[in-house]
């Protein structure tokens, strides 16, 4: 019987090995995206607080560089005022983040455009493929490639 108990903790062990593997390929890397290419950003409407240096735009809100691509209801880019850079961005509402083929949705976000560090909460669901892991917050570096996902996690792989 205690045999039987070793072999089958070794069966799970080598199977959650490979699911974490397979796991920490759903991501929105992307190594060759460059931080210095222009920030893109359509909208229905732009309001500008040069007190704060934020702008707001509102309605269909659409953000890109490169190959990076943000929407949501809402997004808030707070600038610098000398060299006129977008450094973080903020999207409220049905927000949606793509690279290339991969997605994550989720109700808030943050992105610092410097450190590529993206934050999403409520409702976070990433796809890459036919694999989905979902959860409440989510913390990614882009350009890392490094991801912390929290609160009700799940996932789903499905094999290529």
């Amino acid at each position: 019987m205690k045999t039987y108990l070793k072999l089958f903790a070794l069966a799970i062990l080598l199977l959650s090995q490979k699911v974490f593997a397979q796991n920490a390929t759903l991501s929105l890397n992307n190594k060759n995206h460059n931080i210095n290419l222009p920030v893109e950003i359509t909208a229905d409407n732009l309001s500008i607080n040069q007190s704060s240096n934020t702008a707001i735009f509102e309605g269909t809100a659409y953000i890109g560089q490169g190959s990076l691509r943000l929407s949501a209801d809402k997004i808030v880019a707070k600038y610098d005022e000398n060299t006129e850079r977008v450094s973080t961005v903020e999207a409220i509402g049905n927000v949606f983040f793509t690279n290339g083929d991969d997605i994550a949705t989720s109700e808030n976000a943050i992105y610092d455009i410097d450190s590529g560090l993206l934050k999403m909460s409520r409702n976070v669901l990433l796809i890459q493929g036919k694999s989905t892991i979902s959860g409440n917050y989510l913390n990614m570096n882009i350009l890392e490639n490094n991801a912390y996902l929290s609160g009700n996690v799940k996932t789903t792989l499905t094999p290529n």
